[in-house]
């Protein structure tokens, strides 16, 4: 049995929400997916250019099925990201997400010890296109 953390408490979010990015030039509020398979938190490439985040000198590799090594490399970028009144600093890879309906992928580097997801409080079923108005 796991020892609960008495600094603060996991708030339940749904599967979506909606965030606020900030950078160098402003902020913008957006919707985001939780994924708790996503390893890092993933943001738009025309966002971050939007809000002038800070390109870090490194690199990672992010798995995909829709290349032949099974995987792409992603700048990676700082950003701060609230959600709820929270505040989190992170460093969050880009990639084009403009043809996704959450244009903000939220990771395990943030849901990790600050979310649980519960679905019902967003979504009619487990589709993500019946989200709840």
């Amino acid at each position: 049995m796991e020892e609960e953390d008495t600094h603060h408490k996991k708030e339940v979010v749904g599967l979506v929400a909606k965030v606020k990015v900030r950078g160098r030039e402003g902020e913008k509020e957006v919707l985001a997916l939780f994924d708790t398979g996503a390893t890092r938190t993933s943001i738009d490439k025309n966002i971050a250019k939007e809000l002038g985040l800070e390109k870090k000198n490194k690199k990672v590799k992010v798995k995909s099925k829709t290349t032949e090594q099974g995987y792409v490399r992603r700048g990676i970028y700082s950003a701060e990201i609230e959600i709820n009144g929270r505040k989190f600093n992170v460093d969050a890879n880009v990639a084009d997400r403009s043809n996704m309906m959450c244009p903000v992928l939220i990771g395990r580097d943030i849901i990790h010890g600050n979310f649980i997801i519960d679905t019902t409080k967003t979504h009619f079923s487990n589709k993500l296109k019946d989200m709840k108005k």
